[in-house]
């Protein structure tokens, strides 16, 4: 092995690493460490995170540190919406069929003419990258279960010169891979039980979509990343946030499972008294998530409750007493920072993601139109600091819109 990517690596440093993986909960949090993780151990410049699903191999998440310097929060999503089929003529193809882990010094000279797989250069044409080493790892769970592949590629010294990946390196890897399958295959059934609630929603609702809670939240943990940094919170708290406040964001709606068919499948505008009746959606929602000693309790119960709150106080419902009495009251609107943080973020997503999706109610809003809305409410619906941060990022919120698209 290069003793100048030796470093100080071990397997009592590798045992640490899975112990971490093994506590986030979040499936997109975990996804984007395993791969971040796997890169920073055996020092590769870049990677790609595959999950299967059905007969093809999505991109879950890719990174590269000479291509995305700057960009991070952006790429990571531009990409991850494309797929493969999974067969034996490309390398994680081979490796999603077999379950074999492939190491190569140079793709580019050193794949065997008697096998099946081939490099695809397509990528280094358009972007003028060089890919030269790559390791690349089946995940596999525990009952021989493949789940997807972890691509590694260039490895480099402490020079910053790339050279191969070692078998050491395979090693560590594919023993780290076998791990991380195991969490990912939890926070995957997480995830899924999560996406089911949605989807009763939507059976109830058919404007509430799993596609329309998985952008709600992916908009809310990249602005939420984007606030804390701004108000200098510690990376240990934004790393923990963002693993709760994900599935927060999704749940926002899960309250309309109470609200009645009349009322949610109405195609014309609702009269007065429906208008109320939906608005209970907020207290109905908060109501599911009573066990606050959990903070996932908690920050699903605050966003589901306060997510129709406006920055000048004219939102609902408001200041109530008793969220479990028999019959709540609305009260005067909260205003500014009493609105918890979670939930002024969800509701700029979640309206932004409204306008510009169609509904049988409506056309979706051109681009333009809702940012310009957005400016225009700062100070008003939403908070003024988050809405300009919302535009700045706006580079993001497309990726994403891109990822999770109809």
């Amino acid at each position: 092995m290069d003793s100048n990517r030796q470093g100080d690596r071990n397997v009592h440093q590798l045992l640490g690493t899975i112990e971490d993986i093994y506590h986030i909960r979040d499936l997109d949090t975990l996804l984007e460490r395993v791969l971040s993780e796997a890169r920073r151990f055996v020092h590769a410049d870049a990677g790609t995170l595959y999950l299967i699903v059905g007969r093809d191999l999505y991109f879950s998440y890719v990174q590269n540190d000479t291509l995305f310097k700057g960009e991070t929060a952006r790429d990571k999503y531009t990409r991850s919406s494309q797929k493969m089929a999974i067969n034996k003529t490309s390398l994680a193809g081979y490796v999603a069929m077999t379950g074999e882990s492939l190491l190569i010094d140079d793709v580019y000279k050193d794949i065997r003419s008697d096998v099946s797989y081939a490099f695809n250069p397509a990528y280094d044409q358009e972007t003028a990258y060089r890919t030269r080493s790559i390791l690349v790892v089946p995940l596999i769970t525990r009952d021989d279960t493949i789940l997807g592949v972890l691509q590694l590629i260039n490895a480099k010294n402490t020079g910053g010169r790339v050279v191969p990946f070692s078998m050491q390196d395979r090693l560590y890897i594919n023993q780290f891979a076998s791990n991380a399958a195991n969490a990912i295959e939890k926070a995957k059934l997480s995830r899924e039980m999560v996406l089911r609630m949605v989807e009763l929603t939507e059976l109830r609702d058919p404007y509430e979509t799993s596609r329309h809670a998985k952008r709600v939240g992916a908009y809310s943990v990249e602005l939420y990343e984007r606030w804390a940094l701004q108000h200098g919170i510690a990376s240990s708290e934004i790393k923990e946030t963002r693993d709760i406040l994900r599935t927060a964001a999704i749940l926002h709606d899960v309250g309309k499972v109470a609200i009645s068919d009349v009322i949610l499948k109405k195609t014309g505008d609702l009269d007065e008294e429906e208008q109320v009746q939906m608005k209970y959606h907020t207290i109905y929602g908060a109501r599911l998530f009573r066990y606050t000693k959990s903070p996932w309790d908690r920050m699903a119960s605050e966003v589901a409750l306060n997510h129709h709150e406006r920055w000048d106080g004219r939102g609902y419902p408001g200041e109530i007493g008793d969220l479990f009495a028999p019959a709540v009251h609305f009260g005067p609107g909260k205003k500014g920072e009493k609105i918890p943080i979670s939930a002024r973020i969800v509701a700029l997503a979640d309206v932004y993601d409204s306008l510009v999706s169609k509904r049988a109610y409506k056309h979706s809003w051109k681009e333009e139109k809702t940012l310009k809305y957005i400016r225009s409410e700062a100070g008003k619906q939403f908070d003024p600091e988050l809405a300009r941060l919302f535009i700045k990022m706006y580079d993001v919120i497309k990726a994403i819109k891109q990822k999770y698209a109809y």
